[in-house]
């Protein structure tokens, strides 16, 4: 038992450590606007743009964009633009003065909240939760991949260490979330994997077990800043043994995740 938890504690500290190498460069990482096989371009729709040498009011305006002028958007870099001008100058502009610009179509550009335009546009999620496992301690990582802003597919693996046995369980889901740019946004998922069962040694029947077991789950995920998330989870694990019953047991979790 000692051996698991110490195992559990060091699995623990090394997953948040690589939650923060990951997470903690990404305020300073650009969301890319070519998102499609062209551009974004947007009309000047006041009578001038300041347009800035850097990414700050410590750069200096070195040109300006009049009213009717079209401007190609390259990058966002927390609460500025680079853009590049129809003389292929590229410079910075804030992000607020995109409410003086217009679609192609003529309407107001509909913009992300730069606390999450990365996010939104990522493909990859890590992550790590620590919770309650039918009274045993769990740990959990888990990998997903998302194809849509509201569709994704993820890897889970967790380790529970309780007073009777220890548990492994390695699974795979598929994972729906409506509103991806709430700042708190629910989701559920439905999965399926391996759970191996290590019963205590004190006990008379020790004999490790295989089973399979089905996941259904319901949680939320609440921006922090930049790609870093806090998830909760609540999980319903439908275990099918090999025993005259199945068994359920429902699990408990808090953990952060980061997009990239």
């Amino acid at each position: 038992m000692i051996a698991s938890a110490r195992r559990i504690l060091k699995g623990r500290y090394l997953v948040m450590s690589l939650l923060l190498c990951v997470a903690l460069p990404t305020q300073a990482q650009w969301f890319n606007w070519f998102s499609a096989d062209e551009p974004l371009q947007v009309t000047v729709d006041d009578a001038f743009i300041n347009v800035y040498s850097g990414p700050g009011r410590g750069y200096p305006i070195f040109h300006v964009v009049e009213r009717e002028e079209v401007i190609t958007l390259l990058y966002s870099r927390t609460d500025w633009i680079k853009i590049k001008t129809k003389r292929d100058l590229e410079g910075w502009i804030k992000r607020d003065d995109m409410k003086l610009t217009l679609s192609p179509d003529g309407s107001k550009p509909d913009f992300p909240d730069n606390q999450q335009a990365d996010y939104l546009v990522d493909r990859f999620e890590l992550g790590a939760a620590y919770g309650d496992f039918a009274g045993a301690d769990s740990l959990t990582i888990n990998l997903g991949y998302r194809f849509t802003k509201n569709l994704s597919a993820e890897v889970r693996y967790g380790e529970n260490t309780g007073q009777f046995s220890d548990s492994q369980i390695l699974a795979a889901a598929v994972l729906f979330q409506p509103f991806p740019e709430w700042r708190v946004s629910p989701f559920f998922s439905v999965g399926s994997g391996k759970i191996k069962t290590f019963p205590s040694a004190t006990l008379v029947e020790t004999e490790d077990r295989d089973d399979n077991v089905m996941q259904a789950s319901l949680g939320a995920y609440v921006h922090l800043t930049g790609r870093l998330f806090l998830r909760a989870d609540y999980t319903n694990h439908y275990v099918l043994t090999s025993r005259n019953t199945n068994e359920e047991v429902n699990e408990w979790k808090l953990g952060f995740n980061v997009f990239f």
